[in-house]
């Protein structure tokens, strides 16, 4: 997964400078009481209605629109005259969502049309009641150079040296509670191999390369040998998937045949639901972004 660094600068339009209110507390405060946009939306911390929708500065790095999940570690410049040099938060299984207009939000920031750049879960977004010092020395190491622009894209070690002064720096219940969450899909800090973002698994790719093999003395295994596997899953609306399974009419979306069997579970004839935009593609997790198919179907989306 790749990780990114948000550096904030004093807001140049001659409000106050949101370095001075990057703790819970005062991030309310300000969100409460102003439209967010522009830099002060690249400090998003607060959910609505379980997301977190944040906007990022011009001239961010290209390689956050990849439409790969991402972590995103707010820092305030060094520079800055209030509360500069602090890791101010952290956000992980972000998505570039591209240039949208706000939908939610308050009734001021949708009347001023005030867009958003990217999304994240709720449980996965830690604003810091307690900043952590020094932030730019944790980025940078001893030898790295931050070039010009509000992002900088970090590796392996520059994360676990964040991860862990993060962790230290956690003082109430609930800031551990959804570190813990955030920790485990990064892997802990101290696993070297990070979690693999994917709808399917590898499995097939192994299969494709085996047919290439010979195959004429393969026995198996009688007692298969058990891996850990990380992995990091989007987390779907139930009632997209409801919505699209009741107005199929029990109907595939691509054959037009009737559902195979009844499912037990649902009671409703069994298709399954597809994201025509895959969600590890970019896409979303709406209904004009899903169909129901039959299981055929389905895996010739995939695979055919």
């Amino acid at each position: 997964m790749q990780a990114f660094v948000l550096r904030l600068n004093p807001d140049p339009r001659g409000g106050m400078p949101y370095t001075k209110y990057p703790t819970q507390k005062e991030y309310r405060e300000i969100h409460e009481s102003s439209p967010m946009d522009g830099f002060h939306e690249a400090v998003n911390f607060l959910s609505e209605s379980g997301i977190i929708r944040g906007y990022l500065p011009p001239k961010h790095l290209l390689s956050i629109r990849s439409g790969k999940p991402f972590v995103l570690i707010t820092i305030t410049a060094k520079t800055a005259k209030i509360g500069g040099d602090m890791i101010v938060g952290i956000q992980a299984g972000c998505r570039y969502d591209g240039d949208n207009s706000r939908s939610g939000g308050t009734q001021a920031s949708r009347a001023l049309k005030f867009n958003w750049h990217y999304s994240c879960g709720e449980s996965m977004s830690l604003v810091l009641n307690r900043q952590v010092p020094n932030a730019r020395k944790l980025v940078l190491g001893k030898s790295g150079t931050w070039v010009r622009g509000p992002t900088y894209e970090i590796g392996k070690p520059a994360l676990k040296r964040l991860i862990g002064s993060i962790g230290k720096s956690l003082t109430a219940k609930d800031e551990r509670r959804k570190f813990a969450q955030i920790s485990k899909i990064l892997g802990g800090v101290a696993i070297k191999t990070f979690p693999k973002v994917s709808e399917n698994s590898d499995f097939e790719l192994n299969v494709a390369d085996a047919l290439k093999s010979d195959l004429s003395h393969v026995v198996g295994k009688r007692v298969p040998d058990q891996v850990e596997v990380r992995t990091y899953q989007y987390q779907r609306d139930s009632k997209v998937a409801a919505y699209a399974l009741k107005h199929s009419n029990g109907t595939c979306g691509d054959c037009g045949n009737h559902a195979p069997f009844k499912s037990s579970k649902t009671g409703l004839p069994y298709l399954e639901v597809h994201h025509i935009k895959m969600l590890k593609d970019g896409g979303s997790d709406t209904t004009d972004n899903v169909v129901a198919l039959c299981p055929n179907c389905h895996r010739k989306r995939h695979y055919g």
